[in-house]
């Protein structure tokens, strides 16, 4: 792999999978970076609108990818006038890819890469493409760390930029019609370090499990991995940022735009450094630790939840 300086934007050979939907501002931030580092083939997944008033807004987003081509490009249009939501979208979208291409790297609208995140998935892509014990490749990493390797095996799975193979995808299942059947505590005991995170998951499974309206598909992708003994690549520098998080967002919704969430994006250095290929318990036990919030913070989220309920009530 070049060095750092020297791999500024190369010419890949790895397909991207770019999802959009009805944002332009942030959709031609991230395309920006996909631009710099000309994919041979960029598949566009866009979804229909919701409203008839939304239609404009949709057109406009597929717009900006398709006069934004300037490399010798394939680009693949995978549209839905009718809108699928967007669970359904990425699972019909993500079908459509793989059923063409052995590995892809994913983005949506809203996830901002560093131009280090494409070398880094491109190089793992080929390297783990034959090993089914890798199933997925993360980009994101909410608490990067300085590490003697450039990443860690575990049960992290990230969806904020990643990158996967189609033997791996194929094991997806939006409805998760296993679930109900499969040697729950087991999968839960071997991919789970806490009974908090066990019984999490539980519920989460258990809430996504044969549901006729789905509207996310990251569980069911986590235990597509978990069930099927896939570990995942986590860097241990922060690769890709979203820049969504706010009042349009469909799943990340707050009342104030974040302009960027982790606040850094980071770069990879090369050479990337290898771990053994064993499951890092103490990097998971490290990044959840990371992420729990603080006793002050839990009871200040308590009485918010507590005050939201009260209001709720009074309100009928």
């Amino acid at each position: 792999m070049l060095t750092r300086a020297k791999a500024s934007y190369l010419i890949m050979n790895t397909p991207i999978a770019f999802i959009v939907y009805k944002r332009p501002d942030t959709t031609r931030r991230v395309f920006e970076t996909i631009r710099k580092a000309r994919p041979p083939r960029l598949y566009l997944i866009a979804d229909g609108p919701k409203t008839p008033e939304l239609r404009f807004k949709c057109r406009e987003v597929r717009q900006i990818v398709e006069d934004g081509i300037d490399w010798d490009c394939d680009l693949k249009q995978v549209y839905s006038e009718t809108n699928l939501g967007l669970a359904k979208r990425v699972q019909t979208g993500l079908d459509h890819v793989f059923s063409k291409e052995n590995s892809a790297i994913i983005l949506e609208d809203d996830t901002l890469p560093d131009h280090t995140f494409f070398c880094f998935c491109e190089e793992l892509l080929t390297r783990f493409a034959n090993n089914d014990q890798i199933t997925h490749i993360s980009g994101c990493n909410l608490h990067s760390e300085n590490n003697a390797n450039s990443y860690s095996l575990c049960s992290i799975i990230n969806i904020w930029g990643w990158a996967t193979w189609a033997r791996a995808w194929r094991n997806f299942d939006l409805q998760m019609e296993s679930w109900k059947s499969a040697p729950q505590d087991k999968i839960l005991n071997k991919w789970c370090l806490t009974e908090t995170e066990k019984l999490s998951s539980r519920s989460m499974f258990d809430l996504h499990c044969e549901n006729d309206d789905p509207w996310a598909w990251s569980y069911q992708w986590i235990y597509a991995c978990w069930k099927h003994d896939g570990l995942s690549v986590v860097p241990h520098k922060n690769l890709v940022s979203n820049i969504g998080i706010g009042p349009d967002a469909s799943n990340t919704k707050c009342d104030k735009q974040v302009d960027l969430f982790p606040a850094q994006l980071e770069s990879m250095l090369s050479p990337i450094i290898h771990p053994i290929i064993k499951r890092d318990k103490e990097f998971e036990f490290c990044y959840h630790k990371k992420g729990k919030p603080s006793i002050s913070r839990r009871i200040k989220n308590f009485f918010k939840w507590l005050n939201t309920k009260y209001s709720t009530i009074l309100n009928g």
